[in-house]
């Protein structure tokens, strides 16, 4: 143990889910600690886990740097260091990446490890590469999913059916979940949503949401949202339900991993926490799938899982092959979603959601689902409900498409050919979105002007790239000079 007081201070620096304590050279050899080290931090009764790197200024002697991840919750001016030994789990990582499958209590403390920052990014990067050098069986997946849900808060309802839906993601646009969820509380059901911010794509709902309200709540909070107004989308890490979720979200980003069986646990171990009992989930073919044996697979382990956890689980394939809606970014989805409550907007953006709705209506035992979703949405029933929902999470009700602002600099496309098929390229519009500085700037993205399927002549305006960065528009020029953002529909899908 090591006996001396560090004094602490806080480095406003978030790394990736694992908390970072820095030390000075001389400090980190006189109490034989070196980088990578787990070093426990005491004080006022409290103990929290820190992973060491070394620095030479950045902290003085005897003095501990700690990153946002370690102090956030709270920690004292003076914190007491002990070195610890390196976790079991490590040893259970490093049997599944050798081909072994893991027993439950295996999964069971890795996951709890993971949450209490006991693992280096790299440990934990290595248990995340484990699923692609064997995948996670049926047992390993319902163990990593319940000790997910273990591991975090949990929410109930004593009112059902508690209904959700996901989207697995990867296609451009497609913002179905706000128009939905308004249609499905408007009818009297509870919907209470969590999401994740964009992994692949340049928004997820949460980013979305983000542009019209706050989305940062407690459990506790939320659940009062869901009783007072029948619906809430909230960001998933702020509930702390299934909080080692969003660790591991971090460790998959940088190379955009989405392992099956982690996309299979980080579902639906939201799902469970919170209280969902039917749950519908769109699997867009093309995008993250790619073909349709492959996306029958995922929906029946979909299934399989959600009912080892106590969930009718529904899987809808659909078509993922092109961007959905007009807007592609936060503001711009934004957009979309206010224009097709109010009753315009894409028409692409609002037939999807209807369907989606009607598949959830007849989950829930509601006959003529399609026409009943449709009735609601064009009454404005669903747009009076989603403007409950952005008051109760504290954001303006009354907010306007045009009111949302979006960057002032631009680039424009203009097709090269004609066509009686818009065909785009959604893997290149994503790229573009990105670039434009989606999803971290929420007024960057792309706009389709032209939407897919339509058809255009040679020298038509269909893309506009929109971003508030002057810097990125050479960036986004340079990548139109060398990728194109149209494709043919008669592509070659496999050579042999």
């Amino acid at each position: 143990m090591v006996k001396m007081m560090f004094k602490v201070k806080k480095v406003e620096m978030e790394t990736d889910g694992h908390g970072i304590v820095y030390l000075r050279y001389e400090d980190a050899r006189k109490f034989n600690i070196n980088v990578g080290d787990r070093i426990q931090l005491s004080f006022n009764k409290k103990k929290l886990v820190g992973v060491v790197n070394l620095c030479k200024s950045a902290v003085s002697l005897n003095e501990i740097g700690v990153s946002k991840e370690v102090w956030e919750d709270g920690i004292a001016e003076k914190v007491k260091i002990s070195l610890l030994t390196k976790p079991k789990s490590v040893k259970y990582i490093r049997k599944r990446l050798l081909g072994t499958p893991l027993k439950r209590n295996e999964i069971r403390e890795i996951i709890f490890d993971l949450m209490e920052n006991k693992l280096s990014s790299v440990e934990a990067a290595y248990f995340v590469a484990s699923a692609y050098v064997q995948r996670l069986s049926f047992e390993e997946e319902e163990a990593m999913t319940r000790a997910m849900v273990d591991a975090g808060k949990t929410i109930s309802f004593s009112k059902g059916p508690i209904v959700d839906k996901h989207c697995i993601g990867g296609v451009p646009g497609n913002r179905t979940t706000p128009i939905v969820i308004p249609i499905i509380a408007a009818a009297g059901y509870l919907f209470p949503k969590t999401s994740s911010r964009a992994i692949t794509s340049p928004a997820g709902t949460a980013d979305v949401m983000e542009v019209l309200c706050n989305i940062e709540y407690s459990a506790k909070d939320m659940k009062k949202i869901v009783k007072k107004v029948g619906a809430a989308m909230i960001w998933g890490g702020s509930v702390n339900l299934a909080p080692v979720d969003d660790i591991l979200l971090k460790l998959r980003y940088p190379l955009r991993l989405d392992p099956t069986s982690f996309l299979l646990a980080s579902i639906l171990a939201k799902k469970k926490s919170a209280g969902s009992q039917k749950v519908l989930i769109d699997i867009p073919m093309g995008a993250k799938v790619k073909d349709p044996k492959a996306a029958k697979n995922l929906a029946h382990r979909f299934q399989y899982l959600g009912k080892r956890l106590g969930m009718e689980v529904r899987s809808v394939i659909t078509d993922g092959f092109q961007p959905i809606g007009k807007g592609v970014g936060p503001s711009l989805e934004a957009r979309d979603v206010i224009t097709v409550l109010q009753g315009k907007g894409p028409k692409d953006l609002r037939e999807k959601s209807l369907r989606l709705a009607a598949e959830i209506f007849d989950m829930v035992g509601k006959r003529n689902g399609y026409a009943f979703a449709k009735k609601i949405l064009d009454s404005g029933k669903a747009y009076q409900k989603f403007k409950q929902i952005i008051k109760a999470q504290g954001g303006n009700p009354d907010i306007q498409a045009k009111d949302i602002e979006i960057g002032k600099y631009s680039v424009d496309v203009f097709s090269q050919v004609s066509t009686s098929y818009l065909y785009y390229d959604s893997n290149i519009i994503s790229q573009l979105a990105r670039l434009a500085g989606a999803p971290a700037i929420k007024g960057a993205g792309v706009e389709l002007l032209a939407l897919s399927g339509s058809k255009v002549k040679k020298g038509k305006k269909i893309l506009r790239i929109i971003t508030p960065v002057k810097d990125r528009i050479t960036l986004i020029e340079k990548f139109l000079k060398e990728n194109d953002p149209l494709i043919s529909r008669n592509v070659i899908i496999e050579t042999i």
